[in-house]
């Protein structure tokens, strides 16, 4: 433990931080957030997905990556339908009293046609490092596209940063820009694959499995070839209002990073009639 943690406070630290408030359905599948799961964290991944919720939802997850209190990530989100589309809001945080980031967004998606969803969302990002260095903040625009071309089959598209905005030159915010397709053969199995590139490392390959044992429990599984990188997998349950979903990744050098996620909407329309 204490080498992980050597490590990852280390040079190795900027790249452990979260890249997105995934929750614990995306994260128990290879950590896929651009083509909408059956969870309104969805919303928080890609904008568009914010278009498919007309409930209000309000969300808190946490994970404790590889163990290391440190490095724990805690997220809350909001999403609020208005006329038209539906509006999110989140607050995240990372780190510790020496090292931390935070990031506040504000987002909106709607559906263009029956079959095309779009949304796009700001972000504030405020980094601290205690010590000699100064706190520094950056601005950052995303979205991205939802659009299902035939039954059973989602097609997806991200982007993140494109005006390249940073902290420093060298404690960087990346350009990211990705794909995601989802098909759910049956009402109760999805699958789904992910490509993403941040443009400063190999692009990630990320893909999942979802399936509904029964109409409140799912199974998921995962791999992703990214941040975090390993095999994944996942439960989740849904109980009147509430949503419990809880994911844990797996890295075969510095290991577990379990992640828990509870959601909460008046209407919790549940994937399996």
């Amino acid at each position: 433990m204490l080498l992980a943690l050597f490590l990852l406070l280390s040079e190795k630290l900027w790249a452990s931080i979260p890249e997105k408030p995934i929750g614990g359905v995306g994260a128990g599948m290879g950590n896929v957030w651009i083509v909408p799961t059956s969870s309104k964290w969805g919303g928080l991944g890609n904008q568009a997905a914010l278009a498919y919720n007309r409930e209000f939802w309000v969300g808190l997850n946490h994970e404790n990556r590889f163990l290391v209190k440190e490095l724990g990530y805690s997220t809350l989100g909001v999403q609020l339908p208005v006329t038209p589309g539906t509006l999110g809001f989140s607050i995240s945080h990372f780190g510790y009293s020496s090292f931390n980031t935070t990031q506040v967004g504000l987002s909106y998606g709607m559906k263009l046609s029956k079959s095309l969803a779009a949304g796009v969302g700001l972000a504030y990002h405020y980094l601290q490092v205690m010590g000699d260095y100064k706190s520094k903040s950056a601005y950052t625009v995303e979205g991205g596209i939802i659009y299902t071309p035939v039954d059973k089959l989602t097609v997806g598209a991200y982007f993140f940063n494109p005006t390249g905005s940073s902290f420093t030159e060298t404690e960087t915010l990346p350009p990211l820009l990705g794909i995601g397709l989802a098909y759910a053969p049956t009402n109760s199995l999805s699958l789904m694959v992910q490509v993403d590139d941040d443009t400063e490392t190999s692009p990630s390959l990320r893909v999942g499995v979802e399936y509904f044992a029964v109409k409140q429990l799912a199974v998921r599984v995962g791999y992703s070839t990214g941040n975090l990188q390993g095999m994944t997998f996942g439960l989740g349950w849904n109980i009147k209002q509430l949503s419990v979903d809880f994911s844990m990744g797996y890295h075969s050098v510095l290991g577990f990073s379990p992640q828990l996620s509870i959601g909460y909407s008046p209407v919790l329309k549940r994937k399996v009639k």
